[in-house]
């Protein structure tokens, strides 16, 4: 396996991607911190800080995948678009946070109340929590036509697939009586879904300029992000007996580095070659060879959900 932290530290891309992270973390917190001491500030008080942080982290992280996109467009990633890419990590880290740590009862019903809301544009909201979640919903609304055809269809996608995973985790009945190859197609797919539509619904946010090619390779992007997730998570998902793609195969690590290699080359010869592409590619580099080491790190150690990774 390769050392991340050589790596990192060798690697004129990651010195860079490096760079980005800390400077985009710094904005994210600009962005974030405000609102959950405004809407939610059970969060940000010392025994629930591991969980702003981990919010912080994703929208990092989302930020800079918004300035690969975003310069990939030929557009700069200016204020605006910085503060949208936070917006949007907090809005994915809140989202999941309704599945992963509520109840059966609770969980439906945010999914239902939620399908409300993208179909009716109506929500009612329950706790600070979702408040929060809905303050930044709806700022991104506001700075952001959603009502742009790919924008709104690929909004419902996101959701569709969460909404598939969710009742998947919650009631496995219908996962399990598939055939073996039914099963695991069916996993995949929705894993390329949940990632897929994430930087999908990110880039159009952000800019119009996309040709429906790049579109293609950024679903792309997503797919592999969120597989690289799942195996990072492959302890924890199993600890909370949940299916994903990656704990259902046999040599996850080796169909993970088939993917890796796959996608990366077409993230190369189907994006323009300039600094945009460049940031896609080292940063996905990164998360991969960071997430290979996590799912290493985390076997036998039960419940990690508050465990703050980079």
């Amino acid at each position: 396996m390769v050392d991340i932290d050589d790596f990192i530290k060798n690697d004129k891309g990651q010195q860079e991607i490096d760079v980005y992270l800390k400077m985009l973390r710094q904005k994210a917190d600009e962005v974030l911190r405000p609102l959950a001491e405004t809407y939610y500030p059970l969060m940000i008080e010392y025994d629930n800080a591991d969980e702003f942080k981990k919010m912080r982290e994703l929208s990092t992280k989302m930020m800079l995948v918004g300035k690969a996109c975003a310069e990939i467009s030929d557009y700069e990633f200016n204020d605006k678009l910085i503060m949208l890419s936070a917006l949007f990590g907090g809005c994915c880290f809140l989202g999941d946070s309704f599945i992963d740590d509520y109840d059966e009862e609770d969980t439906l019903d945010y999914i239902y109340r939620l399908e409300r809301f993208l179909t009716k544009g109506w929500f009612e909201i329950k706790d600070d929590r979702e408040k929060l979640f809905y303050v930044i919903v709806t700022r991104i609304f506001t700075e952001c036509n959603v009502f742009e055809e790919r924008t709104r269809q690929a909004i419902f996608g996101q959701f569709l697939a969460q909404k598939r995973d969710a009742l998947w985790r919650l009631d496995p009945t219908e996962l399990i009586s598939l055939s073996h190859d039914e099963k695991i197609d069916a996993l995949f797919q929705c894993a390329n879904d949940r990632g897929g539509y994430v930087t999908l619904v990110l880039s159009l946010i952000l800019t119009q300029g996309l040709s429906l090619s790049h579109q293609h390779i950024l679903y792309l992007a997503g797919e592999l992000f969120m597989h690289i997730d799942d195996h990072g998570d492959h302890h924890q998902d199993k600890y909370n007996n949940r299916y994903t793609y990656m704990n259902s195969i046999d040599k996850p690590a080796h169909k993970l580095e088939k993917l890796f290699k796959d996608i990366i080359s077409k993230i190369k010869t189907g994006l323009p070659e300039n600094n945009g592409r460049d940031i896609l590619v080292n940063f996905l580099t990164r998360y991969y060879y960071t997430r290979l080491k996590k799912h290493v790190l985390e076997q036998n150690r039960g419940d990690t959900r508050w465990v703050v990774y980079e």
